[in-house]
């Protein structure tokens, strides 16, 4: 081969490996940057779930703090005036009054104890000693103690609860979604299903009211109800799943995990 044609040929492989060479820092750079770009999202994404995490712990414990402020407001005063009125109402004698005394003392009476229940149902400690089961089975009662509603309340064999933390939150999406049934939904019937064990609960809360479209629902988002309920289920990692069919009422699942 001649010299020349050597030379050329030691030149080109140089060339080539060259840039190969360059090619396969190129690369390296590449991928170290999309690496390192990737990391970089994560941790962003990571720092911004920890930030919404914060604000709506905060929210729920401002909220509870609210919830017992309220709950001690009307054990200590409201239930207080309208026991002192009882008791007034009691020393009247005028016979021709006595069936509307007796009437008034009913109702008082009554309202003295839907007052206590709601207290109750405030009351953050409270929900936390009794349990879910508990809570959800009192709310159930005394929607069916109303009149309006007719309730009921199933429960797996031997289930009490997950966390404390945990179970609160889940009541506090069943007094929620209760309270939407109440607003929108036009119901008479409301049933609760409870599934689960120590580690993971199920809840179904269904209802026999109008139901509603749910391409309409997921192309208007969720009011503010369901978007407390939403922010809830952040807070404990739960899922929230709706079925609904206008006249075919709505039945709402949440499920939730043991931390």
């Amino acid at each position: 081969m001649p010299k020349e044609q050597e030379d050329i040929l030691i030149t080109i492989v140089i060339a080539s490996v060259f840039l190969v060479l360059i090619g396969f820092f190129l690369l390296l750079i590449v991928f170290v940057f999309l690496r390192r770009q990737r990391k970089f999202q994560l941790e962003r994404d990571e720092m911004k779930n920890k930030f919404e995490q914060t604000i709506l712990k905060s929210q729920l414990e401002i909220q509870e703090q609210t919830f017992s402020h309220i709950s001690r407001e009307i054990h200590d005063n409201i239930g207080q005036v309208l026991s002192l009125v009882r008791l007034n109402l009691s020393t009247f004698t005028n016979i021709e009054e006595h069936e509307k005394l007796e009437h008034t003392d009913e109702l008082l009476g009554k309202a003295i104890k839907d007052l206590r229940d709601l207290s109750h149902s405030l009351q953050t400690n409270r929900i936390q000693d009794i349990g879910i089961v508990e809570s959800i089975r009192q709310l159930l009662n005394n929607l069916q103690k109303s009149g309006r509603y007719k309730t009921d309340l199933s429960v797996a064999e031997n289930f009490t609860g997950i966390d404390k933390n945990t179970d609160l939150i889940m009541f506090r999406m069943v007094q929620e979604i209760i309270n939407n049934i109440m607003k929108h939904a036009k119901a008479d019937q409301i049933s609760v299903k409870i599934e689960g064990n120590e580690n993971e609960v199920q809840l179904i809360i269904k209802d026999n009211g109008i139901g509603f479209d749910m391409e309409k629902f997921k192309t208007a988002g969720p009011g503010i109800g369901l978007q407390n309920i939403f922010n809830r289920a952040k807070m404990i990692h739960a899922t929230v799943d709706i079925k609904s069919e206008p006249g075919n009422g709505t039945a709402i699942i949440l499920q939730a995990k043991s931390k």
